[in-house]
């Protein structure tokens, strides 16, 4: 039945509510094959009082329905305020008390102006009625038995489940809890979706405006508790009318709701509705296992129910008191049939059978069907095999060995216990860890295998578990400790200049005296001061072209340095050859030129601190004090005498020996440098270009000073 704002009872006897507007499928029967037979429309729209007011409530305000081979039948609201329009084929007829027959098997039947009733041969019965004062229609549908399980749209699936009233169009159900209908939410996804409309037997227009959708929830939030309790106490204890008078804020129309409630009862008493059976929907069983089910049923007029089975049943099975007691034989398909009756009227239920036959100790897995007999009422469930076996039933054994569980090319053999093998030899010299076969390595050398010889040092070798460590060239020991020190042997490094450093198996040659980021060179770097007899614009070219002159292949560069502007002398870097020495650089410029001086104490980078004073070295210069001590360019050279004759000696007497201590000091001060080495045949202060290169002075080999320079001993080289 269809009621009220929208409130709906299925054949099975669920009642829910949906609220939307437009134009739904309120029932479709189809025949076994699945041709649809009849179709019930309706379109719904906001309720409308006689005083022209809208109430936003959806209601039922046209309905219509088509029959295979008979043809259309239509109901509306009439203009006034009461009565019905009736419409058989699109043709109006006269709504009298009287029985209008146009074919055969069909008739419309009004009983008065506001009820009229199509009945159809076979037993099918369509009545509509109109709420007086309002353009609502309600329709009450009766269906005969031969439709048992082919019913779909609003008012649901008849299978005597309530379970599975609520199918949808794509055949899936939507499931509701403890036989309670789904949430409000779910319900209006089933109206939209649960049938579709082929074609429109009203062709009604979308409605204008959306409806202001309000939850029974929200609905109820917006009185207090005692007037919600005061509301049931007048609706004689009926929700759907509670929930009319809420949304409409009309009593009367929540009246009108409780009457046709009223009258389904009435009706289901003088028609006698079947009982129908509540649970179980689905019966979990085992081959060779007897379950016992408890059939539960109810009747809408109160009778007392019997129960049967209907033929052929399944063998081992038998009802009796509303208890089935069945034992499966095995998986072949059967359909157990239960029959439900009252002293008039009887209701018949297939529920969905599930047979569990795993084998070996197999877990039965009902959620998981592996086989579906009978339509899916005979279904047969997947089964959780132990390990070492395997099929839909767990009854074959499984040959691990199929899945090559050893390593690459090793022969693997199943033993008798399920699940367990053995594996042959490793192929080669290759090892195992662990289970032998099952996973191979190529040798004890190398991973997963800790390295077990010298890091970087040592060499491993191996066959199958033994191995040996060996030191890699240029290192010695027992191959788990290697050791070797290049830079310990006489000469290493040839050259003074190179520091002999030792590295992994051989050993490097470091310049000892580099001053530069130039790593690929070992060069002598020197400071040099000149000062220009004449004002030179470009004195770093015409030392650098002097330079080149005289050390072919021996010269790399000249740099020039800016102390500060006005400064003189000019102060310039020159990179030689390593095996150049300093005082050899020194002869040559004191030869070619009397314009200049080279004396890096004139440089301002020579700043020893008075009375130091400074002394050129081999590359650079020292701050000499007293001719013989050596102290930093930040020192001085004052030397405090203390004497402590006493307690009470008086202070200036102190500060007397001092002074006098400081004065003997700088009476005794000397400065020595060291000599420039200038060979005995150079008589002349100048010889200029072009040099005379027989000059003994030009030719030089290759050596090894045995001066002591800025406190580094050079290697002696045995020859």
């Amino acid at each position: 039945m269809v009621y009220g704002s929208l409130h709906f009872i299925t054949f099975d006897g669920t009642e829910y509510s949906f609220k939307a507007l437009g134009e739904f499928v309120i029932l479709r029967l189809s025949s076994a094959t699945g041709s649809n037979i009849f179709t019930l429309q309706g379109q719904t729209d906001k309720l409308h009082t006689d005083t022209g007011g809208i109430v936003e409530s959806p209601v039922v305000v046209r309905m219509a329905a088509f029959h295979q081979g008979i043809g259309k039948i239509e109901w509306r609201c009439a203009g006034n305020s009461s009565g019905l329009q009736v419409f058989v084929d699109d043709v109006e007829v006269p709504v009298t008390v009287v029985v209008h027959r146009d074919v055969k098997d069909f008739a419309v039947r009004c009983l008065s102006v506001n009820r009229c009733a199509a009945v159809y041969a076979g037993g099918l019965h369509v009545v509509v009625w109109r709420s007086e004062g309002y353009n609502q229609l309600m329709v009450m549908v009766e269906v005969p038995q031969t439709y048992y399980n082919h019913t779909v749209g609003l008012m649901g699936l008849w299978s005597s489940n309530r379970s599975d009233d609520f199918l949808m169009s794509n055949g899936k159900v939507l499931l509701s809890e403890d036989l309670n209908p789904p949430s409000e939410e779910r319900l209006r996804q089933f109206g939209w979706t649960a049938v579709p409309v082929p074609e429109s037997l009203l062709f009604s227009s979308p409605p204008r405006e959306a409806l202001e959708y309000v939850s029974t929830e929200k609905l109820l939030e917006t009185v207090s508790p005692t007037e919600v309790e005061e509301l049931r106490r007048t609706c004689e204890r009926s929700m759907q009318c509670v929930f009319d008078i809420l949304a409409s804020g009309l009593a009367d129309l929540g009246q009108k709701t409780l009457d046709a409630q009223k009258l389904f009862e009435k009706l289901s008493l003088i028609y006698n509705t079947p009982p129908i059976v509540t649970e179980p929907t689905v019966i979990y069983s085992k081959v060779n296992s007897e379950v016992n089910i408890h059939i539960v049923a109810q009747d809408p007029n109160g009778d007392n129910i019997s129960y049967s089975l209907r033929l052929p049943r399944p063998p081992q099975a038998s009802l009796g008191s509303g208890y089935l007691t069945w034992t499966p034989l095995s998986t072949q398909p059967v359909q157990l049939t239960i029959q439900v009756s009252d002293k008039l009227t009887s209701s018949l239920f297939t529920p969905i059978l599930r047979v569990c036959n795993c084998l070996n100790g197999g877990t039965c897995q009902y959620d998981s069907i592996a086989e579906s007999h009978q339509q899916g009422k005979f279904q047969v469930v997947g089964c959780l095999c132990p390990k070492g076996f395997s099929g839909t039933f767990c009854g074959n054994t499984t040959d691990i060995c199929r899945g090559k569980p050893c390593f690459r090319g090793v022969q693997c053999q199943s033993e008798s216990e399920p699940g367990h093998f053995t594996c042959g030899a490793c192929p080669g010299t290759a090892i195992s860890i662990g289970k032998e076969g099952y996973k191979c390595f190529k040798h004890m050398c190398s991973s997963p295998f800790p390295f077990p010889c010298h890091k970087d040092y040592a060499k491993c070798s191996s066959t199958k578990y033994n191995y040996t460590c060996t030191c890699k060239p240029g290192f010695t020991g027992d191959g788990h400790n290697c050791t070797i020190d290049e830079c310990a042997a006489l000469m290493a490094c040839e050259n003074a200049k190179y520091e002999c450093k030792n590295t992994p198996g051989s050993f490097e040659c470091v310049c000892r005296y580099q001053i530069t980021k130039d790593t690929k060179r070992c060069y002598n770097l020197f400071n040099v001061s000149v000062t220009w007899s004449e004002n030179s614009a470009d004195g770093l070219k015409q030392l650098d072209d002097v330079l080149r002159k005289g050390f072919e292949n021996k010269y790399y560069n000249i740099t020039k340095t800016d102390p500060g502007q006005g400064s003189r002398p000019d102060e310039y870097r020159i990179a030689v050859s390593s095996d150049t020495p300093h005082w050899y650089i020194m002869d040559y410029m004191t030869r070619v030129s009397s314009n200049y001086g080279l004396d890096e104490c004139k440089a301002k980078e020579a700043a020893c601190v008075h009375p130091a004073q400074c002394t050129n070295t081999y590359g650079g210069h020292r701050c000499v004090c007293n001719g013989t001590a050596d102290v930093d360019k930040t020192q001085s050279c004052l030397i405090v005498l203390g004497l402590v004759l006493g307690i009470g000696i008086p202070l200036f007497l102190l500060l007397l020996l001092v002074v006098l201590a400081c004065f003997c000091c700088y009476c005794k001060r000397t400065v020595t440098g060291l000599p420039h080495l200038m060979p005995d045949y150079i008589n002349e202060q100048y010889n200029p270009p072009p040099f005379n290169y027989s000059d003994p002075a030009l030719h030089y080999m290759t050596h090894s000073s045995p001066r002591i320079i800025d406190n580094i001993t050079p290697r002696h080289h045995y020859r």
